[in-house]
């Protein structure tokens, strides 16, 4: 069962019971909420007969000590890590810092949208209704939107879901004063552990996504995820806006992940780092570290016929990975061996894809998850586009 904590103008701590999970997903925050609502829904462990074992700890153990080709391929293979470990707070501040950087065409697109068809937007957006944002960031494009919602609307409660409370509490306390018109309700986890909350909600919904996340997601991932939310969460007439990247020239798409200040491949990079310290937290062994860091680099690849960026660590030089003592009874259980991981010059791990999308694709998402696709907005360069789906 999620914990749920209601935080509302009160200091907020962090009530994650597992050890590991307090690593994975933050340390002790000491921020006071002042203008908005926090409900904490993040989950700590998964329970496999009498032992508890946190799941993102478990994640880590079996991408590590399997291989599975990408979606797509039948080969290479590769071993895997999840994805949310891009998003400690450190990597979200590098991810914000990416945002900024000029090789990095998606956020300015985003933003040329937001800009010059604000009106637009805010008109599908009726009053005494919900802005549901998965993964909220920094609200730097969001507040376009709702700088024109506070002066044209009445009635908005706006949601930012993110799965790290601190950077939540931040850009929260940022912006909800500034905007007296708009409630704010800040939820923290994942998109499935979080939207359960809005299930028996009659008011109208507008969900945005923005920022291309879609992208990482398969066509199968994305559609079941969306259906999820189409099933689960809409009423009749609510709404989905979806940011998605284009198929472009390729040279335009590997310097937007290989940017000439690195920050892309720091990025990518501190997730080894996070891995560190769930492991040496569950482990108990706060010296312990997995991962040298050092003996690996990041590598971004664009397959053009898929229209897919892979992104993959690597192991610069032959090197060893030992699982602390304390914790190889677990690792066993979980995959049958507690043994080093050895790892060859070159072999690479695979941490995240980010899919772009050619003509027809945001009508076959539509069709798929039983929504309408109402408008596509796009930008000057037509780089990238701004989808408003609703539900019949």
């Amino acid at each position: 069962m999620a914990v749920v904590i209601d935080t509302e103008r009160t200091k907020v701590g962090t009530p994650v019971q597992s050890t590991a999970d307090k690593a994975a997903v933050s340390s002790e925050d000491s921020h006071t909420a002042a203008s908005y609502k926090f409900l904490d829904y993040r989950t700590t462990s998964v329970q496999d007969g009498q032992s508890q074992i946190p799941s993102l700890f478990r994640g880590i153990v079996e991408g590590l000590t399997t291989r599975k080709a990408l979606s797509g391929t039948t080969e290479p293979e590769y071993r895997r890590l999840p994805t949310v470990l891009l998003y400690d707070d450190e990597g979200l501040e590098l991810f914000d810092r990416i945002t900024y950087v000029p090789e990095y065409y998606l956020t300015t697109s985003e933003i040329d949208i937001l800009e010059t068809k604000i009106q637009e937007i805010v008109a599908e957006i009726p009053n005494d209704s919900d802005v549901i944002e998965l993964g909220c960031g920094s609200l730097r494009k969001t507040k376009i939107l709702l700088d024109a919602l506070n002066k044209q609307r009445t009635g908005i409660t706006y949601y930012a879901i993110d799965v790290m409370p601190l950077p939540l509490h931040e850009s929260m306390e940022s912006l909800s004063p500034q905007l007296s018109n708009v409630s704010f309700v800040a939820l923290c986890g994942t998109y499935e552990e979080v939207m359960s909350h809005f299930k028996k909600s009659t008011r109208r919904k507008t969900i945005i996504w923005l920022g291309s996340s879609i992208g990482n997601c398969t066509a199968d991932e994305a559609t079941d995820m969306l259906s999820g939310i189409v099933d689960s969460v809409l009423n009749k007439k609510d709404a989905v806006a979806i940011g998605m990247d284009s198929q472009k020239d390729p040279a335009v798409i590997m310097d937007a992940y290989h940017d000439s200040q690195g920050v892309t491949a720091a990025f990518e990079l501190n997730a080894l780092s996070h891995v560190n310290n769930i492991v040496s937290a569950y482990a108990q062994q706060q010296q312990h570290r997995l991962f040298d860091v050092g003996k690996f680099k990041y590598v971004g690849e664009y397959d053009e016929n898929i229209g897919r960026h892979n992104a993959y660590i690597e192991a610069q030089e032959d090197t060893r990975l030992q699982w602390p003592q304390g914790i190889k009874p677990q690792v066993k259980e979980i995959c049958g061996s507690s043994d080093d991981l050895v790892f060859r010059r070159g072999d690479r791990i695979y941490i995240e894809s980010s899919h772009k999308y050619g003509p027809g694709d945001a009508e076959k998402l539509a069709r798929a998850t039983g929504l309408v696709h109402a408008f596509e907005w796009t930008d000057s360069r037509k780089y990238y586009s701004l989808n408003f789906f609703c539900k019949p």
